[in-house]
């Protein structure tokens, strides 16, 4: 389909990246519209995490509606191919991770969380600062290198969780860690082939094997959710399991985890 404008709404692309789809092809309103509208997904899933809550510590809400901001911040990232909104959408997944953290290593560790709570915050806004800072390559690389750094970390912690989680007979709950780092594998892939082999996979010229692009950063959107559904839903799961909450878990759909106490 041929764009419906030679330039879009939003003039020229100042974000560090742009994915493969073909911007402004839909709407001159909107630069990528399927990696736009699939980032409702994060807001929705996001809203759910905050709201099953069944702990009633306040850092999981805060997880849940940071993974809401991140949602509505790739919205308009996508939406704009704006390096402001970019940040909307960057930033917000380090700070995101960064809570994610600390709620695992505060119920894992007996450390003083008052004095980790202030060391993670400083570190989370020299890596903003540092990530807002750059443009370009350079950007994109820090930010990749922080956020996937951050994240292996909380890795790490879900895996020991999940081994405590199996200890106590909760292997129902324990098995939302390969739940979610399958999802996440998926989720990577694509994002990987999206960006590294889009002359190959855009359905536009010569070089495309594909006679269509099947939009690979948009389910990067949606497998990447879900999966990180299944690994807060474990992490609430395990906070219970500490602190002595008697819970439940079932699936809506089939698909997504809730838990909720009793």
């Amino acid at each position: 389909m041929a764009p419906l404008a030679p330039a879009g709404y939003w003039g020229d692309v100042t974000s560090s990246v742009d994915w493969c789809e073909e911007n402004y092809e839909w709407t001159p309103y909107i630069a990528e519209f399927f990696n736009s509208w699939s980032s409702v997904a994060m807001i929705i899933l996001g809203e759910c995490c905050a709201r099953m809550n069944p702990t009633g510590y306040r850092a999981f809400t805060l997880l849940g509606r940071s993974i809401t901001v991140v949602g509505i911040g790739s919205w308009l990232f996508h939406a704009t191919l704006k390096y402001s909104m970019q940040m909307t959408d960057e930033l917000p997944m380090l700070w995101s991770i960064s809570i994610a953290c600390y709620i695992a290593v505060t119920t894992q560790y007996d450390i003083n969380k008052a004095r980790f709570k202030l060391l993670l915050t400083i570190w989370t806004l020299f890596v903003s600062i540092l990530t807002a800072g750059f443009s370009g390559k350079v950007q994109f690389i820090l930010f990749q290198a922080s956020f996937n750094g951050l994240s292996l970390v909380a890795g790490y912690l879900c895996f020991r969780g999940k081994k405590e989680l199996e200890a106590a007979q909760m292997s129902h709950v324990a098995s939302l860690f390969w739940a979610g780092i399958r999802c996440y594998l998926m989720a990577a892939t694509l994002w990987l082939t999206d960006t590294n082999l889009c002359a190959y996979i855009n359905g536009r010229g010569t070089e495309s094997v594909l006679p269509f692009n099947m939009q690979l950063h948009a389910w990067w959107h949606v497998l990447a959710s879900l999966g990180l559904v299944y690994l807060v839903v474990l992490l609430m799961g395990h906070y219970c399991l500490v602190k002595g909450i008697s819970f439940k878990m079932r699936y809506v759909l089939g698909i997504f985890p809730y838990i909720h106490a009793y």
